[in-house]
């Protein structure tokens, strides 16, 4: 299973990496509709939509990510407001959410807690597509919600103890999640000094807490989609990704990492 999870994750990096940089401006966002559409479809299974209620889901809402692509270009605008919106949701809202295990079933509550994690991440797809600067950059942020979860599976596997959640998801452990922070912290420090990739100049104390905070974030997102599963009563949001599922499962942490390094990305590129 690990192999095959590891040969998966390379797989969908090495084309998300192609089109990035050689595909044009529409095949990337007729990728980027392609992808919030399964997801949506996904995220509709879960909800428990009806079938009508999914196809007008699935169709909507690539519909309304061309749309805001169309009408905004910059962080000031439309796409900032949802990518702020966003942030504010996975930091504030879905640490409620999880402490109190609320179950909602209100169907229009749940279309639209998807828009705005869904479509605001693939903005952050084609906003950061959109600048040159970001090519690289959104690469190598892509890769944090990887070495997040591979040096979490690996730490738990080793010294995993504690359980980090257990009524959400029991094979989640605190060394795992402390693991997950050493990974990310050590290749943040790798692409910002040694390679460049991230144009941030930050301190040890700096850099630790950046680690913790994308670490955090990362957490939230498996986290959040794993109770939706438990909500649900399924395993996995999917079965199309060898070794993890559905495509929520592959994502569910760059929905909750992305528009907040986005954000940040705003704030310290010129």
């Amino acid at each position: 299973m690990v192999k095959t999870r590891v040969l998966t994750a390379l797989a969908m990096l090495c084309v998300v990496g192609g089109l990035m940089f050689f595909a044009s401006p529409n095949v990337w966002l007729a990728a980027v509709s392609l992808m919030v559409a399964w997801a949506a479809a996904e995220w509709a299974n879960l909800a428990k939509f009806n079938k009508l209620q999914k196809v007008l889901y699935v169709f909507a809402l690539p519909a309304l990510l061309g749309a805001g692509y169309a009408f905004s270009y910059d962080i000031p605008s439309l796409m900032g407001v949802g990518i702020t919106l966003s942030v504010a949701f996975w930091m504030l809202i879905v640490p409620l959410w999880l402490y109190f295990s609320w179950h909602v079933t209100f169907k229009p509550a749940l279309a639209l807690v998807g828009a705005l994690v869904l479509l605001v991440t693939g903005w952050c797809f084609l906003l950061v597509r959109h600048d040159a600067r970001y090519a690289w950059m959104l690469l190598g942020l892509l890769v944090v919600v990887w070495v997040a979860d591979t040096a979490a599976f690996f730490a738990g596997r080793a010294f995993g103890r504690r359980k980090l959640a257990p009524s959400i998801s029991p094979g989640k452990t605190i060394e795992g999640a402390l693991g997950a922070w050493v990974g990310v912290t050590v290749y943040l420090a790798v692409v910002t000094v040694g390679m460049h990739w991230l144009p941030i100049d930050l301190g040890f104390v700096k850099l630790l807490l950046l680690g913790f905070l994308l670490t955090y974030q990362s957490i939230i997102g498996d986290l959040f989609e794993s109770w939706l599963k438990r909500c649900a009563g399924v395993k996995d949001s999917g079965h199309a990704l060898p070794g993890h599922g559905g495509i929520l499962d592959r994502i569910d942490s760059i929905l909750s990492t992305l528009p907040l390094q986005v954000l940040l990305l705003n704030w310290i590129v010129p």
